[in-house]
């Protein structure tokens, strides 16, 4: 909360602050009689007798439990917090008038435990500058008096609740570096330049949303971050996206410990990546922006998640029940829920006030756990409705790994690459770098199971292979990676088919095609069918084109015929 460089009064400061009635008050419940005339060597006075460690220890002795309490709180914090959470969690402390003070003697009636310790004199407020530069209103205990207090027993704070593993369960795994991987090969073997504004290309964008799965994208603008903040990805002399080779083909190479290590550091260390500002049910302050530190509220939240035991469950519901008892600040640590609003992203209603704490940390909290956390396997996530969102976790073995819980976790070594009977590649998840290098001189082939499947396929086509040859990429190179990636020997006659793919070009094609057949040849004659046929076989039949298929379906039903289609 506050930084140990901060400096914050003394107790003769902190009582020459004080007007004359409060300094009356605190004289009088420590039975001191002021002498002095003027406040200052009133305040010196008090001070002296206030610093010492019979004075304290009576004051201590006569204190109310919830005084103590709050006061213990206080000392827990090294004797200083923000005024705002000091009030919160113990209470309001009414700021009135000499007259008043002295007409109503408030001091005799607190109205909370905070209130007595201010009319005891023993906690006091001041401003000063957080490390950010923006002042704070503190509660805090002088030294003078720090120096004298009992040492409070340590807070025991109880683990989460937890609940039975759920039915319905997904294992947190390291598919954040195979998203990598892909973005890598996209900006590799694609011309994608930078949006105006420096944004990413929505070519980039669109060429993720046709190739794979919803659950796919979700990372890409944490990739994105990553990777420009990372320097795995720069803008190149021509004005395109593209890989970092050195960076690149270092991270590849490293084996897939250190590749989920490096990838999970890099989001808890980023300073640009704003978790808060991916939650899709808020909006930004519309003056204001963001003003959160990303960097230190992940540290919290992290910090809230060593508390949770490996392998256990819990329902995001009792996390959040948990951090707003417990730990409620971690975004806002000045305790100021007033100031800064977000918005609401529907009504762009402002969500102001510690009410509102469900909708803006605790929506933060479940994206992160649902999110990052998730994408990069340090936790596992269940349902205990089917259907809906997932509504608990459980912390894995690379997350106990990664908090520090439980340091015994090592990633399985993945198997070779697989070559099938086909002349399919079939790359298992976590062979990256040959995942890489297939990509620059091997075509892809339909991808199943994408993070979570069996892995990537790629075959080796002529014009692949052409591919490679204008990019300068030996045959003899492309045989010894073949051979390493598979752990064994090329089989004869697909070591053939690449020689003579990489050297004399195609000499066979397959395309994937309808084949129309009909009794009637004129049918064939007809313009608008006949526009729409790739190839004639014979006086009755016909090759029609996939991307054309509806289309002939219509004209064929403008001239009266029903087709018998045989998928």
């Amino acid at each position: 909360m506050v930084d140990d460089s901060m400096t914050l009064r003394t107790l003769y400061q902190a009582l020459l602050d004080c007007d004359g009635s409060r300094l009356r008050v605190i004289a009088q419940q420590w039975d001191v009689a002021i002498k002095a005339e003027l406040r200052p060597d009133a305040a010196a006075q008090l001070a002296d007798a206030m610093a010492h460690i019979e004075s304290v220890e009576t004051v201590w002795e006569v204190l109310p439990s919830p005084a103590r309490a709050a006061l213990e709180d206080l000392l827990r914090r090294k004797g200083a917090i923000p005024w705002a959470i000091f009030t919160r969690r113990w209470g309001q402390v009414r700021i009135v008038g000499p007259g008043r003070l002295e007409r109503d003697e408030l001091w005799r009636n607190p109205i909370s435990a905070a209130e007595q310790l201010w009319y005891w004199g023993l906690v006091f407020r001041t401003a000063i500058l957080s490390p950010t530069g923006d002042p704070i209103e503190m509660a805090y205990i002088p030294d003078a008096l720090i120096l004298y207090l009992p040492v409070p027993p340590p807070q025991e704070i109880p683990p989460p609740e937890p609940i039975a593993q759920p039915s319905r369960t997904i294992a947190g795994d390291d598919a954040l570096g195979e998203s990598l991987v892909t973005l890598w090969t996209f900006l590799q073997n694609e011309s994608v330049r930078p949006a105006e504004d420096g944004s990413w290309s929505p070519k980039l964008r669109q060429n993720f949303l046709g190739a794979f799965p919803a659950e796919a994208l979700a990372p890409l603008p944490l990739l994105e971050m990553l990777a420009l903040e990372q320097n795995w990805i720069h803008v190149d002399e021509r004005g395109l996206l593209r890989p970092v080779p050195g960076c690149m083909m270092d991270w590849l190479r490293s084996g897939r410990q250190l590749q989920w290590r490096s990838l999970a550091q890099a989001w808890a260390q980023s300073r640009r990546w704003n978790d808060l500002a991916q939650v899709f049910s808020l909006h930004p302050d519309p003056v204001l922006g963001w003003l959160n530190d990303p960097l230190a509220s992940r540290e919290r939240v992290l910090a809230l998640l060593r508390r949770c035991t490996p392998g256990i469950w819990y329902t995001l519901a009792e996390l959040l029940a948990y951090a707003h008892e417990h730990e409620p600040d971690f975004l806002r640590p000045d305790g100021d829920y007033d100031s800064w609003n977000v918005h609401d992203a529907v009504t762009d209603v402002p969500l102001r006030g510690f009410a509102t704490w469900n909708l803006v940390e605790g929506a933060l909290l479940a994206f992160m756990i649902t999110g990052p956390l998730s994408w990069l396997g340090m936790v596992n996530l269940g349902w205990t409705v089917p259907h809906l969102a997932p509504d608990c976790f459980s912390i894995s073995a690379a997350g106990a790994a990664f908090l520090g819980t439980d340091g015994n976790f090592e990633l399985p070594e993945p198997s070779p690459v697989e070559l099938r009977r086909d002349g399919v590649l079939v790359v298992p998840p976590g062979r990256r770098y040959e995942r890489f290098q297939l990509s620059r001189i091997a075509a892809p082939v339909a991808q199943q199971g994408f993070a979570h499947g069996s892995g990537t396929a790629y075959r080796l086509t002529p014009a692949s292979l052409l591919r490679a040859k204008a990019q300068r990429i030996q045959l003899d190179r492309i045989t010894e990676f073949l051979e390493s990636a598979l752990g064994h020997p090329l089989p004869a006659a697909f070591h053939k088919a690449v020689e003579r793919g990489y050297n004399a070009g195609e000499h066979v094609r397959l395309a994937q095609v309808w084949l129309l057949r009909t009794k009637d040849s004129d049918l064939l004659e007809y313009p608008a069918v006949r526009a729409l046929l790739q190839e004639r076989l014979g006086s009755i039949g016909a090759l029609v084109r996939e991307s054309d298929l509806e289309r002939l379906l219509m004209v064929l039903q403008q001239e009266g015929l029903l087709p018998e289609i045989e998928e």
